[in-house]
């Protein structure tokens, strides 16, 4: 499998599937939208876990229309035969599948996420060991800075002024490697007082003294 990223905005996510283990596609899923509708005949997801969103919940049988209600098909009943069926109805109807703990059925996986605002990271074993790609996840998360989502927030903003203060591509990808070193080590502070305007205006000048 090949890892990339896609944009899931307006798509639909149909669960099948109402135990703990739909519960963990569900948390994973949430992060990053809540058009999502799980189908189950019998389910431990209460209402709270729809509430204040677009998730729909469905308390029914599967059947195979029911695949209409989703772009993405994740099957997750416990019954192998049953999760089976569903990723070859899926793969029929060109609908992407992914099978809980059958890694052979699928044609995504969900990598064990970390999300911190715009940053994304995915940790994935491809189904061998989701227990050492959550472990790797840990280790990962644990060397982020606790202020990322401002770093990140404030490398964006440099996008819009920078060109015109440094007008050379190579000197703003310089500059930008310079600020984010600075930001990472506490030099600077994300505190709007625009310190990283001072700082691209001297490495302009040093530049010019070279």
């Amino acid at each position: 499998m090949s890892p990339f990223f896609e944009n899931i905005e307006g798509r639909r996510f149909l669960i099948i599937g109402g135990g703990q283990t739909a519960r963990q596609k569900l948390s994973v899923l949430r992060k990053f939208t809540d058009k999502i509708t799980v189908v189950a005949e019998k389910t431990d997801l209460g209402d709270d876990a729809a509430a204040g969103s677009e998730i729909l919940i469905i308390r029914k049988r599967f059947k195979p229309e029911d695949l209409e209600l989703g772009d993405y098909i994740v099957a997750a009943t416990g019954d192998r035969e049953l999760n089976r069926e569903i990723s070859l109805l899926a793969r029929q109807a060109g609908k992407p599948v992914n099978v809980v703990d059958d890694a052979e059925l699928c044609t995504f996986v969900f990598p064990a996420v970390i999300r911190r605002g715009g940053l994304v990271i995915g940790v994935s074993t491809c189904g061998k060991s989701p227990a050492y790609a959550g472990y790797l996840r840990r280790e990962i998360e644990s060397q982020i800075p606790d202020n990322i989502e401002d770093i990140l927030d404030m490398m964006e903003s440099c996008r819009s002024w920078l060109p015109e203060i440094l007008p050379e591509q190579k000197a703003r990808g310089a500059f930008l490697k310079e600020l984010l070193q600075r930001l990472l080590r506490g030099e600077i502070v994300c505190d709007g007082a625009g310190a990283e305007k001072a700082l691209a205006e001297e490495f302009r000048d040093r530049g010019r003294k070279q």
